[in-house]
């Protein structure tokens, strides 16, 4: 082997090491699901969508684990620490008809209908000022009607109820 090529390849390998460890696209560790190991029922969950600076969006997913029957109604509030976070906006899932509102600062009513009922997603997507990053213990959310679209009945009795919701600090995949 010549000098030269003995000199090139350490060289390469130091390089391309180099370029991954600066590289944002490498491997990194993901963090687990919330989702992973859920029990079967209806489970709310709050998702932090994207925060830059001081703008974020939440949504609000309820997501059905074992549950086939599709959400043709709900209702409830989503509430939030008004000390950390200022709502700017909201809007209901497109194709929903319904309606949302800060009764109090730090509380949002929300409800709305679909007749042909909802598969998965966000129901309620708000948008807000936040003092620092946004975090899962800041919101709690109480639903006091869900309405299955095939027969309408009470889906109620398969809402997993907590303490908190469950959050996620990224998308929901």
């Amino acid at each position: 082997m010549s000098r030269k090529k003995r000199i090139a390849a350490p060289f390469a390998v130091a390089l391309a090491l180099g370029l991954l460890g600066g590289c944002e696209n490498a491997v990194q560790p993901q963090e687990p699901s919330v989702l992973e190991g859920l029990a079967p029922g209806i489970h709310p969950v709050v998702v932090l969508a994207s925060q830059a600076g001081n703008a974020a969006t939440v949504e609000l997913h309820l997501k059905r684990v074992g549950v086939d029957a599709k959400i043709a109604s709900f209702q409830g509030e989503l509430g939030f620490d008004k000390e950390r976070l200022t709502l700017s906006g909201a809007e209901l899932k497109p194709g929903v008809m319904g309606a949302w509102n800060e009764s109090a600062p730090g509380t949002v009513r929300f409800a709305g209908a679909v007749a042909e009922g909802m598969a998965d997603g966000p129901v309620l997507t708000l948008r807000f000022v936040a003092k620092g990053a946004v975090q899962g213990p800041e919101f709690r959310v109480k639903l006091e009607e869900l309405v299955s679209s095939a027969d309408f009945q009470d889906l109620s009795p398969r809402l997993v109820v907590r303490d908190q919701p469950l959050f996620s600090p990224s998308p929901l995949k």
